[in-house]
């Protein structure tokens, strides 16, 4: 049997950028400046000798990797940093620089002699930026001066360190339990090339930089917290770490906490531990008052020692400073082995224990205000700490029974609990915040229990009390309230946690804990232990680790509730998911795992048995592949598929479920979806029992998704009975992400976590892909790297290596390797996978549409042939749209919404399509509201409408657009189209008031058009109650028009009978005028003319027509003396206006008759056509638009 190599569990990620990165055995060590200008910031490293490096990007993070370690002052090269560079920190014992950047910037690296300079900035300034930097060069002694050589002897009572200078010094000395600093009065680089050979792991570490007066502190970690002893030999500076003699310090727990907090140790050994510290215990307060945290090399002045203790007061153990000599000067130095000389400890044994030795010109009877004993902070009085006790009150009472202490937290809701010992100290740690009360425990009821104390913590609380050797507790709850139980027994969680260890996952290899109920992660610091502790609380009831775990960089407590993770390393995350808890490390660091291991419990096998699983299985996994492919070989396929078959024939109707599916899975195993699905259909309608089943559900969802079905994959496999599988997350991921849901595919691989590596080769490189790309998509190149990296160890084909290589240029762009990309791209595009070619075409189209390499035309034509290359997927629904946003930036307007109609008519069921229809709305309607329309023609901008009609917007903006578009086909006279317009408004879209107003202008332009049959029928279709009084008679007098127009002028008449307006006056003016009343026509022209032209003004058009038809009225009545009257006020007047003929041969007759009339109306046509009511309205659309009559 040939076993399937299981590539999927053994990935790494190295994805890097630059230079091939080499190694040297050469110790060196690097400058590192900073400078800014208004466009980019510089960081400059700069050696001895010439280094090699490498870099990678990851979001907004630049990691840069040298051959040669750096030991510079990263903290005062980027002190003026800080529009660009957010931060920069050294890590791996100096040979990576991580950048942070604070925003997406352009960035440049490049070499300079022996230096290297990192750029960051704007586009402009980067590209502008000097590649050729005169630098000094640093030689070795400019950089270092004398060397000071360092060395380690190994004795069998002590460790020696000894510093070799080449001229004679002072020193003082500096200690803590864990660190010892030496500071001299001389600055030197220090060689530790003979430490590091050497292979010490404690001493090749020792940090050393340049004091505030042009010294040197070294810093010697002290891990195991011996005694030292310290001398000098000639110009020697020789120290002693004491094998068997540990440094005794008596102090209380919070003076534990303050002595472990020893600024200078952390600043050098492990920058987030001191940053947290800081915070918690209030020191960057202290900071900012600038009080003293650390020990000095020069004494504390008698006189600064009697201060008030409201200052705060270093804490040291010793510090001891000498001269060089050939004599000791110390005497309490004995001499020491090989011909040197020997000193006492340096910490003095006489002073009394605790505190009060520490702090000289004290006064015994001064009581300290320094530290509170609850509150476990170093603080300055009344200054509050930043981490202070809140919250609701919580009580908190002992119970005693026969040999059981029980200690009950009465909270009054349900909150999430971690509880675990530690160096003979209870934790009791909950999810919110709380001020407990122990007010209610008294002393003498304290016996296994003892020293009950809060600490205080951001957003969490913890109770820490002194339980007696041998105690270990239990959980259980009564209602809200949570009980610790504390008794002799040997106590376990009644669900003992499971770890996974996997190899591949979206943030690298990791530590997956299964759990649920999960609160926020608790950062803590243990004053005890003088460590930093990971706590998750947990509401699901006794869960916790029974037995601790170790792990290369972190370990995993027991606890009796939760978990608890103690990190060894400064990079090391914990991630919080639905289903459980994720122990990672950061993007450059990484989580050393060894492979996937896993315990089964009885608890597991039961629930298997339960859910109809088979025992056995791992932690999350649902599918069994090892036992669905019966250890069968391509050879044996036939003969293995024949004999399941048998059983099925063999088996009663009723019992063929099971060989069924048997077949089923080992289709499935074996990559053969649609086979499994065939049998799954038959499984389902012949044995509904077995269908419902955990593993049949998800066998229908994966198989339906391979079979490329994947909406109803999606339907299958978000069945609830599939939650808390991490493996049914998996195929929800891959099922959303081929739909292109990535929001919902990135969250479903996070909780996957890996790909199993038994799966059939189609199928993990399907899922392998679909998961890269969904890392991609949410910027976790890193993530994408790994599933990149799991398919190349697979052995791909030519075609999977191309879309492999697509993948990776995709992971190179967004990380500014464009050239690297690019050149992946182009090899590509005459490559044989379509798949990789077209979407490496359309790569280089957008790159170089945006580096304007090509127009946007030349784009939308290479875009229009590549989109026949490729049909029918999420790649053409991508091209459409693109299109169409290209063509509407191009202003082709029918071009660019027809391409985006296309994409929501061909992919109704694309998750983008909804958006993109309220794109192409928004488009259409802007193109009417925003002024666009009115570059066109108005015959184009119907064209536009017309085509795209059902884009109109409902509601006001659908309106605005449809009332926008009708006057500009009024203001050209277009009245027939502006009526098809206004028409379908009325009848489909409006109503009430605003129906009433648009029917007005609809039967004003057909009115005007000569169409009064259908004015009357938009004004009977937009009939609505409560109009304003004003829009009433306007549509009465339109009415009346239509009516009278139909021959009706009596009805006419009586319509506007009431009517005292002007309007109405002009329309009986053409009623009577038409009817031939002249009497009646006559009065109402004198009233419409009222005084104007009576002083003897110039009269407009409108007013000389009037009086034109006035005059005829008047001698067609034969009224002479009106007509004379009316040829002596206006005859100056009308001489000035077209109608003077007219007006002087009618007032110069006497009287009038029919055969008159004609013979005026055929020698002065524009008395025929009066039409004063109608004109009215065409005089007001010259200065008016339609949409402003009403």
């Amino acid at each position: 049997m040939t076993k399937k190599p299981n590539f999927f569990f053994h990935v790494s990620l190295c994805v890097t950028f630059g230079l091939l990165f080499l190694t040297s055995t050469t110790p060196s060590q690097a400058r590192i400046e900073g400078s800014s200008t208004s466009g980019f910031e510089r960081l400059i490293f700069t050696w001895p000798i010439k280094v090699n490096y490498s870099s990678q990007k990851f979001g907004l993070k630049l990691l840069l990797e040298f051959s040669q370690p750096i030991e510079g002052n990263m903290r005062l090269a980027t002190k003026t940093l800080g529009k660009f560079v957010k931060q920069a920190k050294l890590q791996d014992s100096g040979m990576e620089v991580v950048v942070e950047f604070t925003g997406k910037h352009k960035f440049k690296i490049y070499r300079s002699e022996n230096s290297i300079f990192l750029d960051v900035g704007s586009p402009d300034s980067i590209l502008s930026s000097p590649k050729k930097v005169k630098t000094k060069k640093i030689t070795k002694e400019r950089l270092a001066g004398p060397k000071v050589k360092v060395r380690l002897g190994e004795h069998e009572k002590y460790q020696r360190i000894v510093f070799e200078w080449p001229i004679a010094v002072e020193y003082s000395v500096s200690s803590t339990v864990k660190q010892v600093d030496l500071t001299f009065n001389k600055y030197s680089e220090l060689d530790l090339s003979a430490l590091r050979k050497n292979g010490s792991n404690t001493f090749s570490i020792i940090n050393y930089t340049k004091s505030d007066d042009g010294g040197l502190i070294a810093s010697i970690p002290n891990a195991k917290g011996n005694e030292i002893r310290h001398f000098v030999s000639g110009r020697k500076v020789v120290v002693d770490f004491l094998k068997e003699t540990k440094i005794k310090v008596k102090n209380s727990s919070s003076e534990n906490l303050i002595s472990n907090v020893k600024n200078k140790s952390l600043d050098k050994r492990a920058p987030k531990e001191r940053k947290f510290i800081e915070r918690h215990l209030g020191l960057t307060d202290l900071k900012k008052n600038n009080i003293p945290t650390q020990s000095s090399s020069n004494a504390e002045k008698p006189n600064s020692a009697k201060s008030s203790l409201k200052e705060e007061v270093p804490l040291k153990i010793s510090t001891i400073k000498s001269k060089p000599s050939n004599q000791v000067e110390n005497s309490s130095v004995k001499p020491a082995p090989n011909s040197e000389k020997d000193d006492k400890s340096t910490i003095d044994k006489s002073k009394k224990s605790g505190l009060a030795g520490s702090f000289s010109g004290i006064q015994k009877n001064q009581k300290s205000e320094a530290f509170t004993k609850n509150n476990w902070s170093v603080k300055r009085s009344g200054v509050r700490e930043k981490n202070s006790i809140s919250g609701s009150k919580v009580a908190v009472r002992l119970r005693k029974t026969n040999d059981v202490d029980s200690l009950y937290f009465d909270w009054k809701e349900g909150v999430p609990a971690a509880v675990f010992t530690r160096a003979g100290k209870l934790w009791a740690v909950f999810g919110e915040k709380a001020q407990f009360d122990i007010s209610g425990i008294q002393n003498n009821d304290m016996g296994i229990i003892t020293d009950i104390e809060q600490f205080p913590i951001e957003g969490a609380s913890i109770l820490v009390a002194r339980i007696a050797p041998g105690i270990s507790p239990t959980v259980w709850r009564k209602g809200e309230s949570w009980v610790v139980d504390l008794s002799p027994r040997v106590q376990r969680p009644d669900v003992d946690l499971k770890l996974v260890t996997q190899q591949t996952s979206p943030q690298g290899p990791r530590v997956f804990v299964l759990a649920d109920g999960i609160g926020e992660f608790i950062e803590t610091y243990d004053p005890i232990v003088g460590d930093r502790l990971f706590i998750v609380p947990l509401t699901p009831l006794s869960r916790g680790i029974e037995v601790p775990r170790r792990f290369a960089q972190f370990e995993i407590l027991k606890s009796a509730q939760g978990l608890v993770v103690r990190p060894l390393i400064d990079e090391l995350e914990i991630r919080v998911m639905p289903d459980g808890v994720a122990i990672t490390a950061s993007e450059f660091k990484g989580l050393e795992v060894s492979k996937r291991q896993l315990t089964n419990s009885p608890q597991a096998s039961g629930r298997a048995e339960l859910d109809g699983l088979p025992a056995g299985l791992e932690p999350g996994r649902i599918f069994n592949l090892e036992t669905w492919t019966q250890g069968t070989g391509p050879r044996e396929f036939l003969q293995m598929k024949q004999s399941i078959q048998q059983q099925i024939s063999q088996a009663t109707s009723i019992a063929r479920g099971g060989p069924r599916l048997n077949l089923a899975q080992f289709y499935f195993s074996k990559g053969l979806a649609a086979e499994t699905m065939g049998l799954l259909r038959t499984i389902s309608d012949s044995d509904e029992e077995l269908a419902r089943r955990p593993d049949v559900i998800a066998l229908r969802g994966a198989s339906q998704f391979i079979l490329g079905r994947f909406v109803d994959a999606e339907k299958e496999l978000d069945n609830r009975v599939l939650n808390g599988f991490s493996e049914a997350e998996l195929w929800r991921g891959a099922s959303n992400a081929a739909q292109g849901k990535w929001a919902a595919a990135i969250e479903h691989f996070a909780r996957a976590g890996e790909i199993p590596g038994d799966y059939p080769r189609n199928f993990s490189i399907q899922l392998s892909l679909l998961a890269a790309e969904a890392a991609i998509r949410a910027e976790d190149y890193r993530g994408a790297g790994v599933f990149l990296d799991a398919i190349a160890q697979g052995k791909p084909t030519v075609g999977e290596q191309a879309r492999l290589n697509y993948l990776r240029g995709r992971v190179l762009y967004a990380s500014a390797d464009t050239a690297t990309a690019l050149s992946f791209w182009r090899r590509l595009t005459n490559g044989s996978d379509r798949w990789a070619s077209v979407r490496a075409k359309r790569a280089l189209i957008e790159h170089n549409l945006r580096e304007k390499i090509i127009t946007r035309t030349q784009a939308i034509e290479r875009l229009e042939r590549l989109r026949f290359a490729w049909r029918g997927d999420q790649l053409e629904f991508d091209l459409l749209r693109r299109l169409g946003e290209l063509y509407i930036e191009e202003k082709d307007f029918t071009a660019g919404l027809t391409s985006l109609r296309q994409a929501v008519t061909f992919f109704p069921n694309n998750i983008f399509a909804r958006s993109v229809s309220k794109k192409m709305t928004k488009s259409f309607s802007s193109i009417y509201t925003d002024g666009t329309s009115d570059t066109m023609t108005p015959l184009t901008a119907l064209a536009l409408y017309d085509q795209f009609r059902e884009l109109t917007p409902v509601g006001r903006r659908g309106d605005k657009i449809i009332q926008r578009l009708a006057d500009r086909l009024v203001e050209v006279d277009l009245l027939d189209r502006a009526s098809v317009l206004l028409d379908r408004q009325v009848r489909f879209r409006l109503q009430g008031v605003q129906k009433a107003q648009v029917g007005s202008r609809l039967a004003l332009i057909r009115l005007l058009d000569r169409q009064p049959n259908t004015a009357l029928e938009a004004l009977d279709e937009s009939v609505a109650p409560g109009l304003d009084p004003k829009l009433a008679l306007q549509r009465k007098r339109l009415r009346a028009r239509s009516v009278f127009e139909l021959g009706d002028s009596e009805t006419a008449l009586k319509l506007i009978k009431s009517d005292k307006d002007r309007e109405a006056d002009l329309l009986r003016g053409d009623i009577f005028w038409r009817t031939r009343d002249w009497v009646s026509a006559g009065k109402v022209f004198e009233r419409l003319i009222g005084n104007a032209g009576r002083d003897g003004r110039r009269i407009n058009d409108l007013s000389a027509a009037i009086i034109l038809n006035w005059v005829v009225s008047l001698s067609m009545s034969e009224q002479v003396d009106a007509l004379n009257k009316v040829r002596q006020i206006y005859s100056t007047q009308m001489d000035m206006t077209e109608y003077r003929d007219a007006f002087r041969l009618i007032t110069n007759k006497t009287e009038g008759d029919v055969q008159d009339f004609r013979t005026l109306t055929e020698r002065f046509k524009e008395i025929g056509r009066f039409q004063a009511f109608l004109t009215t309205y065409r005089e007001k659309l010259k200065t008016k638009l339609l949409s402003e009559m009403n």
